[in-house]
């Protein structure tokens, strides 16, 4: 459930600041890893989520659930209880969920179930330490972002994730800061702003996919000496 104080949450990308920019670039970061995916179903949830495309990939089709109504859904149902068998998803799409909703970590462990061994899940946000939190104080902007306290720095969400049983596949990082897009050519910034000065990003992306491995270690086994090659085992009959 959401509070009175809780921002809505966006039916489409221009309603949030520079949201046209941002989802052209997370598209283009989609339609990169998309031909390493594959399945039958994959879930997008929520309308930010189904504006975003994996034709690309090759799972087969995609079913569109919102936590509230928008044009074009499938089924409405709460993230933190959703209505799929476990291990009935391939992959799941996140786009900017956690931020709006007051039990991230809920929806994660809920997807992890839905989710076969080895699926994917796609998780994008905004970052709280970079302009995208600061832009949360500001009165004209304050309304159009989620609270800077329901955002969630991408190094957290990393380790929620891999308590959760998934591997980090991808990352990226988009949406910098004016003052970096005049101050480093695009090349540059694209190759070292990533790597060295992540926090400066406003939004990023993770792709992970769930790992399953044995509760107990395989003992490792011995080597048999076969019993021909003992000694004193080849003798002559007298």
């Amino acid at each position: 459930m959401k509070s009175a104080s809780t921002p809505p949450v966006p039916e489409r990308w221009q309603q949030l600041p520079c949201g046209s920019q941002i989802a052209e670039q997370l598209q283009l970061r989609l339609d990169e890893w998309a031909p390493g995916l594959f399945g039958f179903n994959l879930l997008k949830i929520d309308a930010l989520s189904a504006a975003l495309s994996l034709d690309k990939s090759r799972i087969r089709q995609s079913v569109l659930m919102g936590q509230f109504p928008f044009e074009g859904m499938d089924l409405q149902a709460d993230a933190t209880a959703m209505p799929f068998a476990p291990g009935s998803l391939d992959a799941c799409l996140l786009a900017h969920v956690l931020d709006y909703s007051e039990h991230p970590h809920a929806i994660l462990r809920e997807t992890e179930i839905a989710l076969r061994d080895d699926g994917w899940l796609i998780v994008t946000g905004f970052n709280p330490y970079s302009s995208a939190g600061l832009a949360c104080a500001l009165p004209a902007l304050r309304r159009r972002l989620p609270r800077w306290r329901h955002m969630l720095a991408p190094g957290r969400l990393e380790d929620w994730l891999k308590l959760l049983g998934f591997e980090v596949i991808e990352r990226d990082y988009l949406g910098f800061t004016r003052f970096m897009q005049f101050a480093l050519p695009g090349h540059w910034r694209g190759r070292l702003c990533p790597r060295f000065c992540p926090s400066l990003a406003a939004v990023y992306i993770i792709l992970a996919r769930k790992r399953r491995f044995p509760l107990t270690p395989i003992r490792e086994l011995k080597p048999v000496r076969s019993a021909l090659a003992q000694p004193g085992m080849a003798r002559q009959r007298e």
